[in-house]
């Protein structure tokens, strides 16, 4: 890097994209910032490119000589703009549950000697996996390790006892793929909908289930530990009722994905009236050999920021990657390789300006 001021890309200028943009112009940062999407204008932002993520040149143009590019696109996009990102030799993140580009990578690359590559930045995996881990280093034995998050509305007036407030690829992709866990110290893998449970979190219960891509790295890495003592899983918390419905969407009429995407898209109404719960549970034993327990939990809710009014999920998921990409532009961060969110420390995340606005909140 250079002493100019760093140039960071956003490329997909949806609600969170946007998010995004407006927190890191707003949040002082001393970044040049431009975003870009397919649409050959958006005058919502003072610097906007068009660029088509088909276009190999219009990618390779945008993202060359950028400090980092932040990918905001859907999730089946990421190895088209990581390969343009790899070309130009420009550090990339993104938000994605999606393990395709882990996979990807590990097939065709040596993980240490690639540009630098950060994945899975935003809310889960994301920041949820940085908090587990942090509790996870109090233990001298690890036994288990449970991590929940849910984006819910405020308020649910329909059966599902859900309303969108992000993209319903997305959900399709977490309700259908499989679920990364660690049994007895091994990784497997688990259906999504699976794994039943309910929850009782600050007076409050709820229900919580397997989805796929909200644990990221974070299996393998406990996996590898070599110890027979973890179990660790992922799952998303939603109201009392929604599993009942989505099992009978997906499995009982096994209905096809655009389907789908199409029903959460377009026929359950969307809400700004958000909240997104993390709940995290770790326990095993001290030094000492007694049994100990850790909690995290939290529940955030939409907030004006600089003039702005931002729901949780676009404040959750847009200050974990902001963080990330401020640790990287301090070298706090290295400087190539991939780079997993559980290598990420949550003490110096708390330092960052977004991490500390967002979720420094004990």
């Amino acid at each position: 890097m250079t002493n100019q001021k760093p140039h960071i890309g956003i490329i997909g200028a949806g609600r969170i994209g946007s998010a995004i943009h407006n927190l890191m112009i707003g949040g002082d940062l001393g970044y040049e910032v431009t975003i870009a999407d397919v649409f050959e204008t958006n005058s919502n932002f003072t610097n906007y490119e068009c660029v088509d993520v088909n276009d190999e040149s219009s990618v390779d143009e945008f993202v060359y000589n950028k400090t980092a590019i932040v990918n905001a696109l859907p999730y089946h996009l990421n190895i088209k703009l990581w390969n343009s990102c790899k070309n130009q030799n420009t550090p990339y993140f993104d938000l994605s549950e999606d393990e395709g580009l882990d996979k990807y990578i590990e097939m065709h690359y040596d993980v240490e000697n690639i540009q630098f590559t950060m994945p899975h930045c935003g809310l889960a995996p994301g920041i949820s996996t940085v908090i587990a881990d942090s509790l996870v280093k109090k233990f001298d034995i690890v036994e288990d390790v449970k991590i929940r998050v849910g984006a819910l509305s405020q308020h649910a007036s329909n059966k599902l006892k859900y309303h969108t407030s992000w993209s319903g690829d997305g959900l399709v992709n977490e309700y259908k793929g499989m679920c990364q866990t660690v049994f007895n110290g091994k990784y497997q893998e688990v259906k999504a909908l699976n794994g039943y449970e309910v929850l009782t979190i600050d007076g409050h219960d709820y229900e919580a289930f397997n989805t796929s891509g909200g644990i990221g790295t974070y299996a393998h890495t406990l996996a590898d530990q070599d110890t027979d003592n973890i179990n660790a899983n992922y799952k998303t918390i939603r109201r009392l009722g929604h599993h009942d419905y989505a099992d009978f969407l997906f499995n009982d009429l096994r209905l096809c994905d655009s389907t789908l995407v199409d029903i959460f898209n377009n026929h359950v109404t969307a809400t700004t009236d958000d909240c997104v719960i993390i709940y995290v549970v770790v326990n095993g034993l001290d030094t000492k050999g007694k049994k100990i327990e850790e909690t995290y939990t939290e529940t955030f809710y939409p907030e004006m920021i600089q003039g702005r009014r931002y729901t949780a999920i676009e404040l959750t998921t847009a200050a974990g990657v902001i963080g990330a990409v401020e640790m990287f532009v301090s070298r706090i961060l290295p400087t190539h390789g991939y780079f997993r969110q559980e290598d990420m420390s949550y003490k110096k995340y708390l330092g960052t300006k977004l991490g500390n606005l967002i979720y420094n909140k004990r």
